[in-house]
């Protein structure tokens, strides 16, 4: 379906991740941008903390939030 879309096929009706670089690169619009979907992402882990998980969660916390904030996202 985003194939078919960015080729100029079609539109199409896509959450923010899957289409944000598409966007962003001008292949693809948002004539209506962006409404939330009311879903949340969770990472679980042990209580007891490892180093390689602390980092992989802080590394996801700072990703969700800049791509959270795009400018270009509504």
């Amino acid at each position: 379906m985003l194939e078919a879309a960015t080729a100029g096929l079609g539109v199409c009706i896509a959450p923010w991740p899957l289409v944000a670089d598409d966007i962003r690169a001008g292949r693809l619009v948002a004539p209506h941008g962006f409404i939330p979907s009311g879903q949340d992402y969770v990472a679980l882990r042990r209580a007891r903390r490892h180093r390689k998980s602390s980092l992989f969660c802080e590394w996801l916390r700072e990703e969700a939030g800049q791509f959270e904030s795009a400018p270009d996202k509504h």
